[in-house]
């Protein structure tokens, strides 16, 4: 919303990518991981995963497209980056 109403930004571009670990990993293996990467116990940290990648992204790709301060004038678009080959694939 800033971008569009501060920046003249006229084009909204939505990215996940993947081998995410939001996307490769449950929740209670994110808490293990960084639990062990910081040396204290994240037990208690919320970590929410994206189960289906493509819905996600069609899903916040409708979150910015509905919002009443996006005016219907910006092109949103979805995309899902290959970080092993650096081709972005459009989704939505």
């Amino acid at each position: 919303m800033l971008g569009v109403h501060l920046l003249n930004v006229e084009r909204i571009l939505v990215v996940p990518h993947t081998r995410c670990a939001v996307a490769s990993n449950t929740e209670a293996e994110l808490r293990e991981k960084v639990s062990a990467s910081a040396g204290v116990d994240a037990a208690w940290q919320g970590f929410p995963v994206v189960t289906d990648q493509r819905a996600t992204l069609a899903e916040d790709v409708h979150r910015v497209t509905s919002h009443p301060l996006v005016p219907a004038s910006i092109k949103v678009g979805g995309f899902i980056y290959d970080v092993d080959s650096g081709l972005l694939e459009q989704v939505v």
